[in-house]
């Protein structure tokens, strides 16, 4: 689906037309909704928008005397959406799109503080909760000192109220693409920016879509710029690396599990052993923890219907030792069931200001939705400027750029440039950074590990070589002190998954 919002107030017709036939014919969205027109409702162009194949059936809200500013249209084949709620500052509709029913809010908010209270109580309707629901527009309010730069000063308390509304409401803000600033007063002198056009959606949006985005587009006749909201279905990798969790530790089957794979009798380099036996402890570890950890969710769902049909025989029969029992241990089962949920969820979210004994999966969720947003490559900018949005493309792109980075260039040997470093170390401390470690500083090294540090390489983090050192010590430190004796890997150890981080902190790719 795609949702395209612009504010077009004081645009004149002629241009406004001409610049949005443009960003129609580029993006095609399947919904636009048109801010601030200013036309009678007898003047909108309806032919325009039948020319471009979207349907004349459009939706508006009412401003007692005044015209209407928000205009929805959509493209022909989408069905007529149902109106769900509507005032002078908003328009809530819900689309029948294929597999389920979506809600949007078209938003412009007033100017005025004391108005938008209004708007952030009535965007706080039953919809929210019901189905998947995104809620875009201009807000006319600032959540950050840093997205307003220029003269005035940044409004705490509207963006406190601002804020409130999107933590009521269990709000997601889109990643953003693009311009930061989404308005400008178009002024020489005291010029004014500030990010009032965004967009947001609820986790059930994500749930479907899975993959949602948000880019600022270039503003050429208003002082607004077009927002375009696309949120379409990623198809799941085939080859998600290995997953620890933790508390498969807890487990008194873990260590012999670990052990039992250990034993595997393998030969060779000693760094090659140690990442065969890491290989073959994730092997039995999968196979293990699928009989013994099968699906939370489900766990917790038939422990509280035990626990409800044991308590339904209570209230019919009365309590007695039999009834006892049974509650007593369905009780246990819910308890043990909801501890491995939280810290299922727990570990995805990797919230480190949680502490231990914090019981709440509602922020787990969210979290976990949030760093899948932002760690998602949804668009890629090309060398030439061009960029690529679909997902073979952005495939092929990233496998030809890695494989011309790591072609074989010729290069030109100067020894003699070694000569103009000055030697900062003494020879003792080169001899000591180069000495082979005992096994008492290698164990000092993984214990200096964070043990809840995302894994390495292998997929293990540092809490498993901790809980397991008994049972790898040998192999590890052969393995380390084999490297420091030659100074080489074997080829394909160090294989791992490319990870591709941002330039700009805070800025999805």
């Amino acid at each position: 689906m795609k949702i395209l919002y612009w504010n077009i107030r004081g645009v004149r017709k002629a241009a406004g037309l001409c610049a949005l036939r443009l960003l129609v014919k580029e993006h095609a969205p399947d919904v636009l909704c048109l801010a601030e027109p200013m036309v009678q409702v007898c003047k909108f162009p309806v032919i325009f928008f039948s020319r471009l194949g979207y349907a004349v059936d459009f939706i508006h809200n009412f401003r007692d005397d005044k015209v209407p500013n928000l205009w929805i249209i959509w493209k022909l084949g989408v069905s007529r959406p149902v109106v769900a709620g509507m005032s002078d500052q908003y328009i809530s509709v819900i689309f029948d799109w294929p597999g389920s029913k979506v809600g949007i809010s078209f938003v412009h908010a007033s100017s005025f503080k004391i108005m938008r209270r209004q708007l952030w109580l009535d965007l706080e309707l039953p919809i929210s909760a019901l189905v998947p629901w995104s809620v875009m527009g201009d807000f006319n309010a600032t959540l950050f000192s840093h997205e307003k730069r220029g003269p005035g000063k940044f409004n705490l308390g509207s963006a406190a109220e601002f804020q409130a509304m999107v933590d009521a409401c269990e709000l997601l803000s889109i990643p953003s693409q693009g311009k930061k600033f989404t308005w400008t007063n178009n002024r020489r002198r005291g010029n004014a920016v500030a990010v009032l056009d965004r967009s947001f959606c609820n986790g059930k949006w994500i749930d479907v879509f899975r993959n949602v985005k948000q880019r600022v587009l270039l503003s050429s006749v208003s002082d607004h710029a077009p927002l375009i909201v696309v949120s379409d279905d990623v198809q799941r990798p085939t080859n998600i690396p290995f997953r620890f969790h933790s508390f498969w530790m807890e487990n008194d089957q873990f260590i012999s599990v670990v052990e039992e794979a250990w034993k595997t009798s393998i030969g060779g380099n000693p760094i090659f052993v140690l990442a065969q036996k890491l290989k073959q402890v994730k092997e039995n570890l999968k196979v293990w923890a699928r009989a013994n950890f099968p699906n939370l969710n489900d766990e917790v769902d038939k422990a509280k219907l035990e626990l409800k049909k044991v308590q339904d025989m209570i209230e019919v029969a009365g309590m007695n030792d039999e009834l006892f029992n049974r509650e007593a241990d369905a009780k246990t089962v819910l308890l043990k069931a909801n501890q491995m949920y939280e810290k299922l969820w727990a570990e995805k979210a990797k919230l480190r200001w949680m502490k231990n004994g914090d019981c709440n999966s509602k922020i787990f969720h969210l979290s976990v939705k949030l760093r899948r947003l932002k760690n998602q490559i949804t668009s890629l900018k090309k060398e030439d400027g061009t960029w690529v949005s679909y997902q073979q493309g952005i495939s092929f792109y990233v496998a030809d750029f890695f494989e011309k980075f790591h072609e074989a260039d010729e290069i030109t040997v100067h020894n003699d440039l070694l000569d103009n470093i000055p030697r900062v170390l003494e020879e003792e401390d080169v001899a000591g950074l180069e000495i082979v470690p005992s096994g008492d500083e290698i164990k000092q090294a993984v214990w200096d590990l964070d043990p809840v540090s995302s894994p390495g390489p292998d997929g293990f983090p540092g809490s498993f070589f901790r809980r397991c050192w008994t049972i790898v010590e040998g192999d590890f430190c052969r393995a380390v002190k084999k490297f420091f004796e030659e100074g080489r890997l074997p080829k394909g150890i160090n294989n791992c998954f490319i990870s591709l981080i941002p330039k700009l902190r805070g800025r999805p790719l």
